[in-house]
């Protein structure tokens, strides 16, 4: 239980905020490949045993790859860059620059860290994280058990138990006699802060969960609505009509199927995943080189500039100065909606998954019998005490004489006619 919290913390709260900052300490290329991780991130199945195997490990995987790539990418272009001028390459070093491979002799210390730290981080986080989910996701143990459910027992345990039982009133003595003193092994238990973490996460955890499940429409319904006002624009009008779509349904006490409601959940879902990498990538300095911020298209459709180039130095990051705290909280709202909207398509998958397994159990039990075979023994019912495990030993079936065995067989086929 615990293991599979930490590996879900650190999955689904730690991997997107390190992605989310490797995207916004640099603006080129290289930091679109990281947004788009944390655009797919959500579409992924948690991490399990089976999922670690398949699309979550290899996705963790691709991580640690890209960001290996990247760095090794911009520490080997270094060597050309020594024996190039900067007037010999020309144009090449600006396309260069744009996709993320930048000239670090020009480049100040500070900037250098800047543009290092995101390809670093992630890579020793995503190794951290995948070593970690595959040493605390443990197999469930498979343990076989006979036809009437008591674990069978181990036959050279059988004789080591009679022959401790038979000595054990001689050697009983010699243990309190021996002065060598036997310390069983405890296995160590984690510091008391990390145990009261790991409660604190586990009861928001239900918390959430609890509030997906039976008001899942509304939080989805609000969070449109804020969506929707937090940045007017034509984009955000997107929003805001389907929440008051949503909102003047349920006046008229109109309800919304699952299936209507989860499709409308999926085109938003799609929207804002679009709307997110749209805002991102007029953040880039070519972006915002071709269409200004200034431009009424741009502010028409609500794509704000936030981060400024320096044209006389290109290596510095500032903020435009009529940005203001709109500006910010945007797109964390719409990367609060996204994350939510497929949260509650993943359980809502779920659910549908159980229900259908349901239903053709349902059709399996309700098949006619054929023939009704005879009752089971009755040797085999197990009554179960606290710790106590008793076997209620009674006739069996091979105890019967010809004549109860016929009637015994009448009953039971009686009783499973009148189920």
């Amino acid at each position: 239980m615990a293991g599979d919290l930490v590996v879900g913390m650190l999955y689904n709260l730690l991997l997107p905020l390190l992605l989310l900052t490797a995207s916004s300490f640099r603006y080129n290329g290289l930091s679109v490949v990281y947004f788009l991780f944390l655009l797919t991130l959500p579409l992924l199945p948690n991490p399990s045993l089976v999922t670690m195997k398949g699309k979550t490990g290899q996705f963790l995987r691709l991580i640690i790859y890209t960001s290996l790539t990247f760095l090794t990418l911009q520490c080997f272009m270094q060597i050309p860059f020594a024996y190039i001028p900067p007037h010999v390459s020309g144009h090449w070093e600006d396309v260069l620059y744009h996709l993320g491979i930048i000239r670090f002799s020009s480049v100040d210390a500070g900037n250098i860290v800047r543009l290092l730290a995101p390809d670093v981080g992630l890579l020793f986080s995503s190794l951290f994280i995948l070593r970690l989910c595959k040493k605390r996701l443990h197999p469930v143990p498979q343990v076989s058990m006979h036809e009437n459910g008591i674990p069978p027992s181990d036959p050279e345990e059988v004789e080591i138990s009679e022959t401790e039982s038979e000595g054990g009133s001689d050697t009983e003595g010699s243990f309190f006699d021996s002065s060598d003193e036997t310390t069983v092994p405890v296995q160590s238990s984690p510091p008391q802060f990390v145990q009261k973490l790991i409660v604190f996460a586990a009861g928001l955890r239900l918390l959430m969960s609890a509030i997906m499940n039976t008001a899942g429409k509304v939080v989805v319904t609000l969070l449109l609505g804020l969506a929707g006002i937090t940045l007017p624009s034509l984009t955000s009008g997107v929003y805001f009509g389907v929440f008051l779509g949503l909102v003047w349904w349920w006046v008229f006490s109109r309800s919304i199927s699952l299936l209507l409601f989860s499709s409308l959940c999926v085109m938003m879902a799609i929207f804002s995943g679009g709307h997110l990498l749209a805002l991102y990538l007029y953040q880039l300095p070519l972006s915002q080189q071709l269409v200004p911020p200034e431009d009424i298209y741009a502010r028409l459709f609500g794509m704000t500039g936030v981060v400024r180039t320096n044209s006389s130095d290109l290596h510095t990051l500032g903020l435009h100065p009529h940005v203001s705290w709109p500006d910010f909280i945007n797109p964390f709202v719409l990367l609060l909606l996204y994350y939510t909207l497929l949260a509650l398509l993943h359980k809502w998958v779920h659910i549908t998954e159980e229900d259908t397994v349901v239903v053709d159990d349902e059709e399996e039990c309700e098949s006619p019998v054929e023939s009704p075979e005879p009752p089971p023994s009755f040797s085999r019912v197990i009554y179960i005490s606290g710790d106590k495990q008793e076997m209620l030993n009674s006739t069996d079936d091979e105890t019967y004489l010809p004549d109860e065995r016929q009637k015994v067989r009448e009953k039971w086929g009686e009783s499973v006619k009148m189920t």
